[in-house]
């Protein structure tokens, strides 16, 4: 027993020295630094937070049957759970990141049996992508924990006595301890793309709609999403497919050749969550929730790349996730800082 709660004492300084060592192994790349939070519209509850530390390589153009020779060969049993496609250019990447979510009053210290329960997320995750100019396609593997090993209790109360806001009283309420694995697959095809146009104020810009679906199959949760991406701004070709649904990620765009760009988006999302470990986990009481479904995403933000940094910010919308929820839909903002290396 001791050495069992030793090893899981170790579980997130391992995981930190795994992702350190592996993107310090590589030549290049791009560090991407994703911070996500709700109280941007002054609240705390549902999601309510999301931290993720991602690095991406710098993509190599292959042909159809290649292979990348920069992927390492664990990585390269990932890269088969993909659609062969030419002219494309490849990457990988790792992310560890953490998220939390919360009931709306995080000031009482009783039992909430009908709001959401405390739950926080920690991961490590693996990654593999096909960019080309007019189709992209992504694969996540991801190995997680909630509970305490978690640290989203420690980390929101640091927080929250930094900025001296209300402390969170209920998070000896939280979700248990569970080992998590997920797999997630992306894909995105072009739509339409209008030619380039120049005015006195921003050369080569043009806009584009494009269609995307995204599976994510686990025990943490598993759904089906589809949805339309707009997007307006300069470059579109070099940069399409680095937005995703999936959280923490973004292309390397900083090491694009002419990867200077600007770009405004927005989309839409519908889906259906068939299980949610933050509604349906293990609980020292009984809940008295039941998990939505159907799910609707809304998203509007900006990208901006110069030279090897890059930044992106939005603001997103989703409805609610349990039955009962008196509000039926939630926000937050996200900011991440990009860097080549």
């Amino acid at each position: 027993m001791l050495i069992t709660r030793s090893n899981k004492k170790l579980f997130v300084p391992f995981v930190c020295f795994i992702f350190t060592t592996v993107m310090l192994s590589a030549h290049a790349g791009q560090l991407n630094i994703q911070l996500e939070n709700d109280g941007i519209f002054a609240k705390d509850g549902n999601y309510t937070n999301g931290f993720a530390l991602a690095w991406e390589s710098m993509p190599e153009l292959i042909q159809q049957h290649d292979n990348p020779t920069n992927m390492p060969k664990l990585f390269q049993l990932q890269y088969f759970i993909r659609l062969p496609l030419t002219q494309i250019q490849s990457a990988w990447g790792m992310k560890i990141s953490q998220r939390m979510w919360t009931p709306d009053n995080i000031t009482i210290i009783t039992l909430q049996i009908d709001e959401r329960p405390y739950a926080g997320l920690f991961e490590i995750e693996s990654h593999t992508a096909d960019y080309g100019p007019k189709f992209a396609q992504k694969n996540w593997l991801a190995l997680g924990i909630t509970g305490v090993k978690s640290k989203a209790e420690y980390i929101q109360t640091k927080v929250h006595q930094l900025i001296d806001s209300i402390p969170p009283l209920g998070w000896q309420y939280q979700v248990g301890e569970q080992v998590t694995l997920q797999l997630a697959y992306e894909i995105d095809a072009l739509l339409f793309r209008s030619k380039e146009y120049s005015n006195k104020y921003m050369d080569k810009h043009q806009w584009e709609v494009s269609s995307y679906s995204h599976l994510s199959l686990g025990n943490f949760n598993t759904e089906a999403s589809v949805g339309l991406l707009l997007r307006w701004g300069t470059r579109l070709n070099n940069t399409f497919g680095r937005l995703s649904s999936h959280f923490g990620h973004t292309g390397n765009t900083t090491q694009v050749e002419n990867s200077n760009s600007f770009t405004v988006y927005s989309s839409l999302q519908f889906g259906y969550r068939f299980n949610d470990l933050t509604i349906e986990g293990e609980l020292p009481y009984e809940s008295h929730l039941d998990i939505q479904h159907n799910q609707a995403k809304a998203m509007l933000g900006m990208r901006w790349t110069l030279g090897n940094y890059a930044i992106t910010w939005s603001l997103n919308s989703y409805t609610r996730a349990y039955n009962g929820d008196n509000k039926s839909w939630h926000s937050y903002g996200s900011l991440m800082l990009s860097c080549a290396i």
